[in-house]
């Protein structure tokens, strides 16, 4: 599968946004935008793109190889599971291993939820955010996607693959429009449908209607733009829309059709996304994901310990950004 480089710095910049959101107080005027959502709603398009396009082309050479299809879904569990749960549970035990000594609330059934990939359930039911492990929801929205789509994108026929994609985005986007009361709905997987189906559909013409790529692009950066002015214009009459999650990702799927189309072009934006130091980041970024909450525990800790005294004088927020100037390299380095 052609490898991207550009897509690994979007990576960068959406987990770089997710910092922000749990570093920076939140009353700071960066995060009067939700910078952490639109990060991870970031990461949701991107992972259904990537995700997709390997499960459908994974498909086509099972066709050509006469390999059957079970065989392609138990490689693609192997290769994720190697991938994904390692660092995850050696987070957890991180977490379990400092807690007392960095001071962090950690309850039974918070740990039981995030070894299970079923915070999202947990934090709903509580109707409420942990402290350490607030982060793990996403996580665990992807990890329960993943029970279903790899099924879907390896064994329904092929000229049913786009009216199921379509019919993700829908669930999500009226999923998002249905929810009422708690405000913590939007943690739960079939909200997070839409981002998640929107890369799906990228990764379905990708392989399959490639010729159409240019077209979609044109209509989805219309559909982009649209949604920045919608943003835009809710967030400065300080009015609300539950459709948020579904204007973010078609500004992300905006930005990675841009990438496959331009990858390969002289264009300011793909030489900017094309900057060693960001595709770096963005190759370890699920585990600066994982890391990040952690690290704050421990940065502080050492912050107000050994931070010069003229730091320690500075307002909450001052003082915020210079701790995040300091540890963001810190965070970088044990990733």
């Amino acid at each position: 599968m052609l490898y991207i480089k550009q897509l690994d710095s979007v990576r960068a910049i959406a987990v770089f946004l997710v910092i922000l959101w749990h570093w920076i107080p939140r009353d700071s005027f960066i995060n009067q935008f939700p910078t952490g959502p639109f990060g991870v709603h970031i990461f949701f398009v991107l992972s259904g793109f990537l995700i997709t396009q390997i499960l459908l082309k994974n498909r086509i050479e099972a066709i050509d190889t006469k390999h059957t299809k079970t065989k392609v879904l138990k490689s693609f569990y192997i290769r994720r599971a190697l991938r994904i749960f390692p660092v995850y549970y050696l987070t957890i035990f991180l977490t379990i291993l400092l807690r007392d000594k960095l001071k962090i609330i950690l309850t039974v059934n918070e740990l039981i939820a995030s070894a299970t990939y079923i915070s999202n359930f947990y934090f709903f039911s509580i109707n409420s955010f942990t402290d350490a492990t607030s982060h793990f929801w996403s996580l665990a929205v992807e990890e329960q996607f993943y029970l279903a789509w790899p099924l879907l994108m390896l064994f329904i026929p092929i000229r049913y693959l786009l009216h199921c994609i379509i019919c993700f985005i829908g669930v999500g986007l009226v999923s998002q429009t249905l929810i009422s009361g708690s405000w913590m709905g939007n943690v739960l997987p079939h909200t997070c449908f839409d981002g998640l189906g929107l890369g799906g559909l990228i990764a379905w013409i990708a392989v399959y209607r490639r010729h159409l790529l240019q077209n979609f692009y044109k209509g989805v950066r219309l559909s982009a733009i649209l949604s920045i002015g919608i943003i835009l214009t809710v967030f400065f009459s300080g009015t609300e829309i539950k459709q948020e999650r579904f204007l973010h990702s078609l500004i992300g799927a905006w930005i990675i059709t841009y990438i496959l189309i331009s990858h390969n072009k002289k264009a300011v934006l793909i030489s900017l996304l094309s900057n060693r130091f960001l595709v770096y980041i963005g190759k370890m970024s699920y585990g600066i994901y994982l890391y990040h909450v952690l690290y704050l525990y421990f940065g502080l800790r050492l912050w107000y310990k050994y931070a010069p005294k003229f730091v320690a004088s500075m307002s909450k927020g001052p003082q915020s950004w210079m701790f995040l100037a300091v540890n963001i390299w810190g965070l970088f380095f044990i990733c």
